[in-house]
């Protein structure tokens, strides 16, 4: 009950230059931008989605709890129970079973928003287990060590960065996966399915690079509101912070096509 669809490829004229760009061979910002084009009316429909708001919010929280004395105290006063964590699997399932609990009560499960608790959860995963040598874990110490330089506005900047590029390219391939397929094999614009591959990584690389304005812009959002919030970052700020982000990031591929073009 609830659950929103983003929605299917309309036959409209944007779409239709989305299919031609690809069947052209078209670099992947012109693709991407393209895309981004064709599906702003469905995004608008999920403006106010609320898993997307719960999880830019809970990720201002970690940035928050790293700069408390207790990080884990104050995750754990959000219902993300870490204080027991021994490893980044359990954090991440920490984090997923609240933002689960959140969405259900909400009764407002989207598409939209698991691709952006998907993001969050793989944005934090990535984040404490970086730095780590070779397949070897981190520590539970050095989890708590790790929770804790998120209150560095570098830091939450990276984390940050990593959320709006994993959520971006998510959307991109929701949209482009319900064509992309129709293009492999013989004489088409994907002669084999490694061809997609290289195309979809490219698309993840695009995504990623694009991404770098949204970090310079997050580390000075989070250390101005910090501020003036006292320590803390409420939800309103939150919440206006995560759909500036997304338009950066929006704007940013558009640039990026009209350099490529």
């Amino acid at each position: 009950m609830g659950h929103i669809r983003i929605g299917t490829l309309p036959a409209t004229k944007r779409w239709k230059e989305v299919v031609g760009l690809i069947t052209e061979g078209a670099e992947v910002s012109k693709v991407a931008e393209s895309t981004i084009h064709a599906s702003e009316l469905a995004f608008n429909k999920v403006h106010d989605d609320f898993a997307f708001r719960e999880a830019v919010w809970l990720m201002t929280q970690f940035g928050v709890a790293g700069s408390k004395d207790n990080p884990a105290q104050h995750l754990d006063s959000l219902g993300i129970a870490v204080s027991g964590a021994s490893s980044v699997v359990e954090v991440a399932l920490a984090v997923a079973g609240e933002l689960d609990r959140r969405i259900d009560a909400s009764r407002r499960r989207s598409d939209f928003g698991e691709m952006a608790q998907r993001a969050l959860i793989s944005s934090i995963t990535e984040h404490l287990q970086e730095k780590t040598p070779g397949l070897i874990p981190p520590t539970a110490g050095e989890i708590k060590a790790r929770l804790g330089k998120l209150g560095k506005k570098k830091e939450f900047a990276q984390l940050s960065r990593s959320f709006f590029s994993k959520l971006t390219n998510q959307c991109l391939e929701y949209f482009l996966s319900k064509n992309l397929a129709a293009h492999v094999g013989e004489a088409r614009r994907f002669a084999t399915t490694e061809q997609l591959a290289q195309f979809e990584a490219a698309l993840t690389k695009h995504c990623d690079e694009a991404s770098a304005i949204v970090e310079d812009f997050s580390a000075d959002w989070f250390s101005k509101n910090r501020f003036e919030g006292g320590g803390e970052i409420s939800r309103e700020k939150a919440e206006g912070f995560g759909w500036y982000a997304l338009e950066k990031m929006r704007r940013e591929l558009a640039e990026r096509a009209k350099s490529d073009a």
